[in-house]
């Protein structure tokens, strides 16, 4: 009867274990103390005013916090808007594409967010190094929190599974961007 109760118990116990939820955050920590939440599932407002409210809330030494459950993970994303960067650090996509190269649809954004991360200055249109790399999400200003939420879904399962691969501590830095629509011009060659 010991015997019974003690697997029972066990049973009990693992099952309630595999119910927490786990929580990532991208990147690991947030700019400023000073934090607003942005529900994308509630949300009235398009691209333009999310992004107007990211920068006006970086301006104000606050930064916004996305929050998204994808199954059991609570997914927090502090976004920035798009300052003055390297181009070549600045990995832009859409909804359905990846602005590099030639471009490429956005169900290449595994090996493409690998080659982002594991360049090492090899490439010239790819960072010099992982701590550099940043990924901009560039959407039609009219879009809505929801098609922004399922970019976001994409992009972050898609990273965590090259950071499992990858085995490194990659920090995914996200930027709202909408100035990135094309690919961009191919480089000169070197005379």
């Amino acid at each position: 009867m010991l015997h019974l109760w003690v697997e029972l118990s066990f049973y009990i116990l693992i099952g309630c274990k595999s119910q927490e939820n786990e929580t990532k955050y991208y990147p690991t920590q947030s700019l400023n103390d000073e934090i607003i939440k942005l529900d994308l599932n509630t949300t009235s407002l398009d691209f333009r005013e999310i992004k107007a409210l990211v920068s006006r809330s970086i301006l104000a030494d606050r930064s916004v916090l996305v929050e998204i459950k994808d199954g059991r993970i609570l997914k927090k994303i502090y976004p920035r808007i798009y300052t003055e960067m390297l181009q070549r650090n600045l990995l832009t996509i859409t909804s359905d594409s990846i602005l590099i190269d030639k471009g490429y649809p956005i169900s290449e954004l595994k090996w493409i967010l690998i080659r982002h991360y594991t360049n090492n200055g090899k490439e010239l249109r790819y960072p010099k190094s992982y701590d550099r790399a940043y990924v901009g999400i560039s959407l039609e200003l009219n879009e809505t929190g929801e098609d922004l939420k399922k970019s976001l879904l994409n992009l972050t399962s898609v990273f965590d599974e090259v950071n499992l691969e990858v085995k490194d501590s990659l920090e995914l830095h996200i930027y709202f961007d909408t100035f990135r629509h094309a690919p961009p011009p191919p480089t000169k060659p070197k005379s």
